[in-house]
């Protein structure tokens, strides 16, 4: 059931976009035309925006919004994939801690006791 309306939508859009680019190759050829003249151009394509406005404004919201988006099954799925958030700091703040301690003691045994060691 969800893939016929996945696959209504997927049509949709493939329509809108398809009308898209015929109003793309339209303003293009229009531009093209050396002979038109500048007011002719103008008033078509203020006309062309005005009918495209209008059919934007004319398709219903519900079409732009797609369900899958409200889908609980993938907010369920999408669930078992998030990390804990306050945990992750405090692992993080004794890691730097931990690294910083050792660090410092590797630091200070090739500064005082190697030298010791090889005598």
């Amino acid at each position: 059931m969800n893939n016929d309306k996945l696959l209504e939508e997927l049509r949709a859009q493939r329509e809108l976009i398809q009308k898209h680019l015929q109003w793309l190759n339209e303003n293009i050829a229009a531009l093209d035309n050396k002979e038109a003249t500048s007011e002719t151009t103008d008033k078509k394509l203020t006309s062309k925006l005005r009918e495209a406005a209008s059919e934007k404004l004319a398709a219903p919201e519900s079409a732009a919004t797609p369900e899958i988006l409200n889908n609980d099954e993938l907010d369920k799925e999408f669930g078992k994939y998030k990390a804990p958030a306050g945990n992750d700091f405090m692992r993080a703040k004794i890691g730097c801690l931990v690294l910083f301690v050792l660090s410092t003691l590797l630091f200070l045994f090739l500064l005082f006791g190697l030298p010791y060691l090889l005598d």
